[in-house]
């Protein structure tokens, strides 16, 4: 068995390198083919499987990884990735009704993907090659093998293999949801638990099933296709040729029109609409895979070519392929009997009719000369515009010639406009001046100079007649009057290539890099490529039948739906959507061909013919299917700083990246991220390429940010919060989705960002301020008990001094005014007024000592310790001298220059005073010594006498003096000591605080 599946294999793979590619699907082919290759992000050119999911994703099985699409790009999975370690090839897949995605291995293996679950199903499944898959009504699955010994079955779980009687090809499922199968050319039923035959067809080698719509199946046997319904007999539908003698199926399905699509071994795809068969030009003959999405687009798998999608072909291409004689065509129209008029840019004017192109210009009755341009009129003359002065009038098969003795003035015809009155409107290089042909005659109607060439003429409903010149000058003509109209519109020169008039009374004008204008009601609008204009280059303009006007530009062409142009104009919307048709389309390299007129043209069965550089353009607008139902958008990753943090999933474990299709994700954000990016796709696959996008970041975004064809967002740094994203999308028909559902997250906040940093900050700055305030007012509060105390100090001086001076020297000029009067009253005893006059000038020295003494005491530039130390030791000096006693002073050589009080030193002074005053009046001694020294923070004085002694415990405060001196000391803070020995006199010492009192 194992080599069996080798062997097949092996023939695979030989047949896919040795299988010719088919050709390139044709231009004016009725299908078109867009085709998927490794190139554009396809795992492998080899595609054996496809299914869509409940998403609507598009899965690719291939000999390298699974993949998923979206139309524009292809995500791998690898298989152990997804089968719990299973590394085995993937070679099948089927959609599931409950929206699990079946996948099949080539060891036999299958397993069952849902969101959030993978389910692997290993049992009674042999190691064989799945060829295919398929679901019954009541959910089971059908397992098929390559060989076809093997059907096996999976139902609630079980896997159960049937039993087989011969080799069967093709196992399929009907509308009914019964399964079908086909052997040895017997065709029947899976019916209580048997196959039971219904009927017997001639067999003919490989053979394939697919359900019908109608009832019944659709057997392929070889090349021919039959129709079997169970009480009908078998219905020969016909066969399809191929090259090879003879070609075996290998898939089939019916699409939604019951058109049948039948893929062959090699001899590529075929489709059968009901009365014929017709071979579709895919990427290469092997076909191995099929499957119609739910937009109604087939996606055919080849072995080798990549993958195709084919749709009906609305934009063909006509060529010299196509027998036209020259590729470019500079102008067209149709005659009354529906006959294709065309002029080629190499003067050529040819017919269509039967698909067939003939040269007109190389008959015999041809008059001669090159053409330029071609038009029809409504009695169904064509006329021919002639590049040498010369017009022709066709009519019956009959030409009539008008030239310069006739009255055409122009040298060379580029334009000609039939009007609706029977007029005919000319225009070309030559004098400034265009032509009517009106009754036969030719009238002359002269225009403002230095227009430079006309490029298009149209008439609008009205009657009026526009006019489009290279130097941007659009000129109307009423009643035979032309007005420039340049300044009521673009007001300067950009040049018009093209004008169309529409039957709702617009005029649409072409400009060459200015974009689209439009008149309509008067006003005038301008729309550039700013506003959603694919190419602001535009050439040609038509409208179809369907509300949609087709462009032809620089670029190649594109639709917008006339609507949508109008709500623009009126400013009911900001932008337009663009559907552009281009290499995706099989149209590559196209630009529109422009400067003679009529350049487009409608025909009567609806299609548009647009000349372009290279090629004819025939749009068939009814092939278009209008996809009035909006695409998926989806969130597919998101990833901070390049690490992602979130994808979608779907049907795929992501293991411990969030999901983003899971409504419940709580996402959240470090709060020094740098960068933010957005990923997000549309999942529709008519027109990816085309698919616009709006998204919105609410919590920082004000509304929808236009991303247009990109898909992607980015953010820089967010600040903390919540926010939630959403994306909508906007397919080609301009139907836009509601927005996804949105994906909250949040971005967290730095500590200092938390409540409970602000709290604890504003507690903090509470205190400080707090603190700050009580510091400040403590503060206040000192210097204004400081203020106080300087005050009650003031006033204390002020008020020892008053008392001094009361005091002292009140007293003492008492008793001089006394001694005076004593002295007046005895001036007749000469010795008593000599003592009254001693005792005068003795009591006026004691006044002048205690003035000096005040005086000392106040001046602040005695506020010093050396200045108090000098005082002191010159006055002990003077006091003992005077008394007769003598005396020793030791005092500091250098003291510290520190700041006195006036009241310390006034104490200071009265205290040592107070002791020399006693020890001059009851020591009796006739030795004082005076030591000071200054020690630190404190000032030592010492007074030693060598007097009487007494008894200090005794008589310790008991004296008016010695109470007095202990008293000063306690208001200065110091200590005071006195130590009297019989042998030694009296000792007495003062210990003072050097800046005053601190207690």
């Amino acid at each position: 068995m194992r080599m069996m599946i080798i062997v097949q294999l092996l023939l695979t793979a030989l047949l896919s390198l040795v299988a010719a590619s088919a050709p390139a699907a044709s231009t004016n082919s009725a299908w078109s083919v867009r085709v998927w290759q490794s190139d554009d992000g396809l795992p492998n050119n080899i595609v054996t499987g496809l299914a869509q999911t409940s998403d609507g994703y598009l899965w690719v099985a291939n000999p390298s990884r699974l993949a998923r699409f979206d139309g524009v790009q292809f995500e791998e999975f690898p298989a152990r990735s997804l089968l719990d370690g299973y590394n085995q090839r993937i070679v099948t897949l089927a959609s599931g009704r409950d929206g699990a995605l079946w996948a099949a291995t080539d060891h036999g293996l299958v397993a069952s993907l849902k969101p959030g679950a993978v389910r692997v199903f290993t049992n009674n499944l042999p190691a064989l090659l799945v060829e295919s898959m398929v679901e019954d009504g009541n959910g089971a699955l059908w397992v098929k093998d390559r060989g076809g010994n093997v059907v096996c079955r999976i139902m609630d779980g079980q896997v159960a293999q049937l039993p087989l009687a011969g080799s069967y090809r093709s196992v399929t499922e009907d509308c009914q949801g019964r399964i079908w199968f086909i052997k040895n050319g017997e065709v029947g039923l899976f019916r209580n638990g048997q196959f039971v035959t219904l009927t017997k067809l001639n067999e003919s080698g490989s053979a394939r099933l697919t359900g019908a719509k109608a009832g019944g199946v659709w057997v392929c046997l070889g090349s021919e296709l039959f129709k079997f319904d169970e009480g009908s007999p078998p219905v020969l539908c016909g066969s399809f040729k191929t090259q090879a003698k003879s070609t075996d199926p290998t898939v089939m399905l019916e699409d939604h029109t019951g058109a049948v699509w039948i893929g062959t071994s090699d001899s590529g795809l075929f489709r059968y609409d009901g009365s014929s068969f017709e071979n579709i030009p895919v990427s290469h003959r092997q076909i191995l895979s099929l499957l119609e999405d739910r937009e109604e687009n087939i996606w055919v798998g080849t072995g080798g070519g990549g993958l195709d999608r084919v749709q009906p072909r609305a934009v063909a291409l006509e060529g010299m392929e196509s027998s036209l004689p020259f590729e470019t065509v500079q102008s067209l129209c149709q005659d009354k009997k529906g006959v294709i008029w065309a002029a080629t840019e190499n003067g050529l004017l040819v017919c269509r009719t039967n698909s067939d192109w003939q040269t007109v210009s190389a008959e015999t009755n041809w008059p001669g000369g090159r053409v330029g341009c071609v038009a029809a009129d409504q009695s169904g003359v064509v006329w021919i515009g002639m590049r040498d002065h010369r017009l022709y009038c066709l009519r019956d098969g009959q030409f009539t010639i008008l030239q310069a003795r006739d009255g055409l003035v122009s040298r060379s015809l580029r334009v000609l406009l039939p009007s609706a009155n029977g007029d005919l409107w000319l225009a070309g290089y030559g004098p400034d001046s265009i032509q009517r042909l009106h009754a036969g005659h030719l009238e002359t109607i002269k225009i403002p100079p230095d227009v430079q060439m006309i490029h298009a003429m149209a008439e609008d409903t009205d009657g009026n007649i526009w006019i489009g010149t290279s130097k941007g000058m659009l000129l109307r003509v009423r009643n035979d009057v032309i007005t420039d109209e340049t300044s009521h519109t673009t007001g300067t020169a950009i040049s018009i290539r093209c004008l169309q008039a529409t039957p709702d009374g617009s005029l649409w004008i072409g400009y060459a890099g200015g974009g689209l204008g439009l008149i309509k009601d008067g006003h005038y609008t301008k729309i550039n490529s700013r506003q959603g204009l694919f190419d602001d280059h535009i050439s040609q303009i038509i409208s179809d039948d369907r509300g949609w006007l087709w462009f032809g530009s620089d670029h190649g062409i594109f639709r917008i739906r006339q609507q949508e142009l109008e709500d623009l104009a009126r400013k009911r919307i900001s932008q337009v959507v663009s559907v552009h048709y281009g290499p995706s389309e099989g149209l590559p390299g196209l630009q529109a061909n422009f400067g003679e007129s009529p350049g487009v043209m409608r025909d009567r069965d609806g299609r548009l013919w647009m000349p372009m550089r290279t090629a004819l353009v025939i749009i068939n607008p009814g092939f278009l299917r209008e996809d009035l139902k909006p695409p998926t958008a989806l969130l597919k990753q998101i990833a901070v700083d390049d690490q992602i943090m979130a994808q979608y999933g779907g049907v795929v474990p992501l293991g411990k990246v969030a999901d983003t299709s899971r409504s419940s994700i709580a996402l959240r954000l470090p709060p020094d991220h740098r960068h933010l990016e957005f990923v997000f796709t549309a999942l529709s696959f008519n027109s990816p390429e085309n698919i616009r996008f709006q998204y919105q970041l609410q919590g920082f975004d004000n509304g929808w940010v236009d991303a247009g064809l990109e898909r992607r967002a980015s953010y820089s740094r967010l600040a903390a919060g919540t926010y939630q994203f959403l994306v909508r999308a906007c397919n080609s028909e301009g139907v836009w989705s509601a927005p996804s559902t949105g994906l909250s997250f949040v971005v967290t906040p730095f500590f200092w960002q938390n409540w409970w940093f602000w709290l604890a900050a504003l507690l903090a700055f509470t205190s400080g301020v707090v603190a700050v305030v009580r510091f400040i007012s403590l503060r206040q509060l000192r210097f204004k008990v400081q203020a106080l105390e300087r005050q009650s100090a003031l006033e204390r001086e002020r008020t020892r001094i008053a008392r001094d001076i009361h005091d002292d020297i009140g007293n003492l000029l008492t008793q001089v005014t006394l001694l005076s009067s004593l002295t007046l009253r005895d001036r007749g005893e000469p010795e008593k007024t000599g003592e009254h006059v001693r005792q005068i000038s003795s009591t006026v020295e004691q006044v002048t000592s205690s003035l000096d003494e005040i005086v000392w005491a106040v001046n602040p530039r005695n506020d010093t310790l050396p200045q108090l130390i000098d005082y002191i030791g010159q006055f002990t000096v003077e006091f003992m001298q005077t008394a007769g006693i003598r005396c020793r002073v030791d005092l500091p050589d250098h003291p510290p220059h520190q700041v006195i009080p006036a009241d310390v030193r006034h104490n200071l002074f009265l205290i040592v005073k107070e002791a020399l005053n006693n020890v001059a009046r009851h020591s009796g001694a006739d030795e004082v010594s005076l030591q000071i020294a200054a020690t630190g923070q404190m000032l030592e004085l010492t007074i030693q006498d060598n007097g009487r002694s007494f008894d200090a415990v005794s008589v310790n405060g008991a004296g008016n003096g010695l109470r007095n001196i202990r008293q000063r000391m306690d208001e200065l803070g110091g200590r005071f000591q006195v130590e009297s020995q019989p042998s030694s006199g009296t000792r007495i010492t003062l210990s003072v605080p050097s800046h005053g009192k601190t207690g």
